[in-house]
């Protein structure tokens, strides 16, 4: 009856399950038990291995579904709930059936262990006093091992937290709770696959944070910006040095063209000219030398060219006066000679040979006379009552100019067209040159100017010779440019280097000096005498003297004596043209003495002795100067004297100055 009763419950067990897979769970679990009873004799460490190894994709699983289900929690958690339910309802029933055969108890066991599925719905496990798993202290320190993992390798992989944490957490809520503390701490953690392409874009992340703080590495060094700009100009070839050199001489030449249309042009010329014949303006600095055959020659053409210049221009300005004029007969005549008389004008400016340079400074007369036409405009269109004024004033303009307010605008627009392709141009060219200035500043390094200065310097230097290159010769620019560059550093590291400053000559002799000094210390192996340095450079031995001298570098007074600030050069330097102090206190108290005695003396003894002896001004006057200042003979002023020095000589006046007998320099 027992066995019936037994089985009459089973029935409404099966019956109230609706899975499918409960027959395949039995079948399964036959199968395990008759596989036991085969493998009783297999060892411990087998069986450990198996239960691992059945448990490993278990807990794999259960992280996986964890990170993939995150969204998904609370549904996870109430399906946990109701499992825990049916577990709960059900256990009697199990308990019946586990107690029917040891085979069949650990054919369930192995189920259960199997069974990814039973492994993730499995409840949540509570410690006794109501905590979760995770907040043990072995947990805690599996935690621990896997934030210091993550800091070694800057990040975590599910490998990773399945190989630290215990093979029995497989709870999905606890394994999202470890999970969350660790992206809470900002560790990245991603699959194994993906652990060569997380390490390649964290390469180029930190790749783009050296790239920037590299910048602003730059941007505080001036010297690396200055490079950083110059790499970014391509060198030019030699083709493209004469088509850039083509574009100068062509800009250039228009430029003249155009400046040479205003009137007041003559005038800017004829100016320098004078300045030239007065001696007020430097030649070299206004003319070019590669024109002209001689200085003289030139100077003995200039005024005639003067008077030619100065005459057309006073007949073309009459010839635009009447064009202006409305009421103008031969109209077109007067155009063509005004025409001829522009050509020829600018035949003459040709031959005065002046630098582009300073024909470029007349446009400063263009920007002055567009200026006062623009305010002359503006005047006549807001007071009507000044209108007429400003009309011959405008009107007095353009004739100065030899151009209408129209024309004025248009000649004006197209010369600074032409001047910034010169500037453009020219910039090109000095801008591709840079790296050369640099390359020649390294080897004039610690001379007494900083890197910077000397770029500066060469750069002046670069643009010099861009303004006189000519690229019809044939030759590369660079070769052209070394030079000028070269003599702007040398020239000026002989002008700025040294407090002192010394002729360019004697810097080349101490240039010669030193290197032979040098020379003569290798040799010797220690430092040559001024003999042996005369010898050897053939100068006399006074001259080199001289030069070693001159090349020593001045020092400040006021710079500190080894390590310690208290003391400087100064302190050791003795100033022979100070007083001595105990000299002259000494002479300051023999003075107030002798002026005690003498105002014992009568006031005609007294002023007699002071001018003898220069007591008030230190002037001794002589005997005669002094008779006639008292208008008494020399003889009588004589006796005065003896007098007075025999009184002073008295005892109880001499004993006041007893003591300054020995007094030095007395």
């Amino acid at each position: 009856m027992a066995k019936k009763k037994v089985a009459s419950k089973k029935s409404p067990r099966k019956a109230a399950k609706k899975s499918a897979r409960k027959p395949a769970k039995k079948k399964t679990a036959r199968k395990a038990a008759r596989k036991t009873a085969r493998k009783a004799t297999r060892k411990t460490a087998a069986r450990k291995a198996t239960k691992k190894a059945a448990r490993k994709p278990a807990a794999k699983k259960a992280v996986k579904k964890a990170v993939k289900k995150k969204a998904a929690k609370s549904a996870a958690r109430k399906a946990s709930k109701k499992a825990a339910k049916k577990t709960t309802k059900k256990a009697p029933a199990k308990k019946a059936a586990a107690k029917k055969t040891a085979a069949k108890k650990t054919a369930a066991a192995k189920k259960n262990s199997k069974g990814s599925g039973s492994a993730a719905a499995a409840p949540k496990k509570k410690l006794p006093n109501g905590k979760s798993r995770i907040d043990t202290p072995e947990i805690q320190e599996k935690i621990r091992e896997l934030i210091k993992l993550a800091k070694e390798q800057d990040y975590l992989t599910y490998d990773d937290i399945h190989e630290v944490l215990p093979k029995d957490l497989v709870d999905p809520a606890d394994v999202e709770a470890i999970l969350e503390r660790l992206r809470n701490m900002e560790f990245d953690i991603i699959d194994s696959s993906e652990v060569d392409r997380y390490k390649d874009k964290k390469t180029t992340d930190d790749a783009g944070t050296e790239t920037k703080d590299q910048k602003l590495d730059i941007l505080d060094d001036p010297v690396r910006m200055y490079l950083k700009q110059m790499g970014q100009v391509p060198l030019l070839t030699r083709e493209q040095e004469v088509e850039i050199s083509k574009r100068i001489e062509d800009a250039e030449i228009n430029v003249q063209k155009f400046l040479h249309m205003f009137g007041f042009t003559a005038d800017g010329y004829l100016a320098l000219a004078d300045k030239l014949q007065r001696g007020k303006e430097r030649f070299d600095r206004v003319i070019l030398d590669k024109k002209i055959e001689s200085r003289e020659r030139y100077m003995k053409t200039l005024p005639k060219l003067c008077d030619q210049v100065r005459n057309l221009h006073d007949d073309t300005s009459k010839v635009f006066k009447k064009l202006a004029s409305k009421s103008v007969r031969g109209k077109k005549k007067l155009e063509e000679t005004f025409g001829k008389n522009l050509v020829t004008l600018a035949r003459l400016y040709s031959r005065f040979y002046f630098k582009q340079k300073v024909v470029e400074d007349f446009v400063e007369e263009v920007d002055e006379s567009q200026t006062k036409i623009w305010r002359y405009q503006r005047k006549l269109s807001s007071r009507a009552k000044d209108k007429k004024e400003f009309e011959t004033k405008l009107k007095e303009l353009q004739l100065h100019a030899w151009h209408d307010t129209e024309e004025f605008e248009a000649t004006t627009k197209d010369l600074r067209h032409w001047l910034r392709e010169a500037h453009k141009a020219k910039t090109e060219m000095v801008e591709a040159n840079l790296r050369l200035v640099i390359s020649i500043a390294k080897k004039y390094t610690n001379r007494g100017l900083s890197f910077l200065d000397l770029i500066q310097e060469g750069n002046m230097g670069l643009m010099k010779a861009v303004e006189k290159f000519e690229y019809r010769r044939g030759y590369k620019f660079s070769t052209y440019a070394t030079w000028w560059i070269r003599q702007a550093i040398t020239r000026s590291i002989a002008d700025q280097a040294r407090t002192i400053r010394i002729p360019v000559h004697m810097i080349e002799t101490i240039n010669k000096l030193m290197r032979v000094q040098k020379q003569l210390v290798q040799e010797y192996g220690r430092e040559p005498t001024p003999d042996e340095i005369a010898e050897e450079i053939h100068l006399p031995v006074e001259r080199v003297r001289a030069v070693l001298k001159m090349a020593q570098q001045p020092i400040s007074l006021q710079a500190p004596v080894g390590d310690s600030d208290d003391t400087s050069f100064g302190d050791f330097i003795e100033d022979k043209s100070a007083e001595n102090p105990m000299e002259e206190a000494g002479f300051s108290m023999l003075k107030d003495k002798i002026t005690e005695v003498l105002d014992t003396l009568t006031e005609r003894e007294r002023e007699v002795l002071e001018q003898r002896f220069g007591l008030k001004d230190g002037y001794s006057r002589t005997l005669e100067e002094v008779g006639r200042q008292f208008q008494v003979t020399r003889e009588r002023i004589r006796q005065i004297e003896a007098k007075a020095l025999r009184k002073m000589r008295h005892p109880t006046r001499i004993r006041k100055l007893e003591g300054f007998i020995e007094l030095p320099n007395m």
